[in-house]
């Protein structure tokens, strides 16, 4: 059985959480309970942004072989010398 519980929040965060239940077909009270049972409320585990280090990688391109590289290298890079 669920436990009725009132918060305080200001008119803006509620406006947003309300914004972002209804994106993820939850509710405010669901968006809460979800955030209170993560690793990250509890302290126990890594935030989001640590979690994703590492996880991409940059392309590497040279001239000739890339028409985005090659424009931005016009514009940027060699106006310069």
């Amino acid at each position: 059985m669920k436990t009725r519980v009132t918060i305080t929040l200001d008119p803006e965060v509620h406006v947003q959480a309300k914004r972002t239940a209804r994106m993820r077909r939850t509710t405010v009270s669901g968006l809460i309970e979800v955030f209170l049972r993560s690793p990250q409320a509890s302290g126990k585990g890594k935030s989001l942004v640590d979690e994703m280090l590492g996880s991409g990688r940059l392309r590497v391109s040279k001239r000739g072989q890339d028409p985005l590289y090659d424009e931005l290298h016009k514009r940027h890079i060699a106006r310069r010398r």
